[in-house]
């Protein structure tokens, strides 16, 4: 997990920004559904339905099998040396946590909370949209 203090600043961004991304937790929270049903290679059927660039990069990386420390260094390598601020760069760092849990194994539900920490302006009734 990035633990980078500048970082977090740079990502800061309003409650309204931060419900526009509840979309993307729910996604890897059901990408990790099918990855713990199915397969990593299972995921490969959900490319098409990743429009965001970094998302689809991650994902193929996870797919291919790529080890841990490269996936992190290639995300990484993108949120720090790509302008991103606010929203889009909190939608990076939500879905590099997300990617790296599932590559992992971790369940569902954890890949949620884990994710979802990111947006702690977002109230209840959000996620049950």
């Amino acid at each position: 997990m990035l633990r980078d203090l500048s970082l977090a600043a740079k990502s800061a961004c309003s409650k309204e920004d931060q419900e526009l991304l509840v979309p993307i937790v729910k996604q890897l929270k059901e990408l990790s559904e099918v990855a713990s049903k199915s397969g990593m290679l299972a995921l490969e059927n959900e490319l098409p339905k990743i429009d965001d660039p970094f998302f689809n990069l991650g994902m193929q990386l996870i797919i291919d099998r790529v080890e841990p420390e490269n996936v992190t260094a290639v995300l990484d390598s993108d949120i720090y040396y790509n302008e991103s601020n606010g929203r889009e760069l909190l939608k990076k760092i939500i879905i590099r946590e997300g990617l790296l849990r599932i590559q992992a194994g971790d369940t569902p539900r954890n890949v949620e909370i884990c994710t979802r920490i990111f947006l702690g302006k977002v109230e209840r009734e959000a996620w049950k949209k």
